[in-house]
């Protein structure tokens, strides 16, 4: 099989997936307002400093990144390959949205057209991330930002990965296991989705087991990227602290705050505790 087969098999897999899991795919975790808080503090900072007035995001879905930026842009382009995500988009609101059903390493985006592009849980999706990269690269003016988010970290799916489903762990740990190593047979069991075409769509966490700082800093220079920085979110058991009853919100919110701030100046011995990397770019 050729790599071009591959990409297409992938892209198939992708199609087949999320056309299943459209109907309640804005259910996910990383809907849940505190994480929409977080990630549009970040796109606001990252728009400050390369401009607001068009975006482009690769791999919209259901257009969770459109409906953080819709109010702080004059414009969105949105790109993905399952029309029935894209049908879930709010196109409502002031801002110009217009959707392209396109795979993302083969869009024609007018060169140094946007201020900013996005991928929101996205890249680990593709068989090869260098074409989409280079796509945002092609698409982003001069000192324009390419922020990305929400992909699996590779150091903490690894460790993950070397642990026994069986074994007696607290329930943070065992339920990582079951949502890392497993998720195909819930998916399989809830949609029909046999598990193969699972991790064929999810090919950058099911083969890469996730991306490192110095894989996705290599691609970033073949795309074009001028300069990068990463970051790691959610350490393990933030969401069970944030969601406890047994505090106040308030006191939720600080005591996680707390503990991520002392996990990110233990870097980089911390780093396998984080469950997700990100970046942003600068053309």
């Amino acid at each position: 099989m050729t790599e071009t087969d591959r990409i297409q098999e992938v892209i198939q897999a992708n199609i087949a997936l999320h056309t299943k899991v459209s109907v309640s795919y804005n259910t996910e975790p990383h809907f849940r307002p505190e994480n929409i808080a977080n990630v549009e503090r970040k796109l606001k900072a990252v728009l400050e400093a390369a401009g607001s007035r068009r975006m482009l995001d690769l791999g919209c879905g259901t257009g969770f990144m459109i409906n953080i930026a819709k109010k702080h842009v004059a414009e969105i382009h949105g790109v993905d390959v399952t029309q029935a995500m894209m049908d879930k988009v709010d196109t409502s609101g002031s801002a110009k949205i217009k959707l392209f059903r396109h795979d993302s390493g083969t869009f024609p985006a007018e060169p140094g057209s946007y201020d900013v592009v996005t991928s929101y849980s996205f890249l680990h999706h593709l068989f090869d991330i260098g074409p989409t990269l280079k796509t945002a690269a092609t698409a982003l003016k001069k000192g324009g930002k390419y922020y990305v988010d929400l992909d699996p970290n590779y150091y903490f799916w690894e460790q993950i990965n070397k642990l026994e489903r069986t074994a007696k762990y607290d329930p943070i740990v065992s339920r990582e296991i079951e949502a890392v190593t497993y998720k195909d047979e819930d998916i399989q069991k809830e949609f029909g989705v046999d598990k193969d075409v699972f991790n064929k769509a999810e090919y950058g966490k099911s083969t890469l087991g996730g991306f490192t700082e110095e894989h996705l800093g290599k691609k970033l220079s073949q795309a074009g990227f001028s300069s990068y920085s990463f970051f790691y979110e959610w350490f393990i058991g933030q969401g069970s602290m944030i969601n406890s009853e047994l505090h106040t919100r308030e006191q939720r919110f600080t005591y996680a705050a707390q503990v991520n701030e002392l996990l990110q100046r233990a870097m980089p011995l911390s780093r396998s505790l984080f469950k997700y990397i990100g970046f942003v770019a600068t053309r």
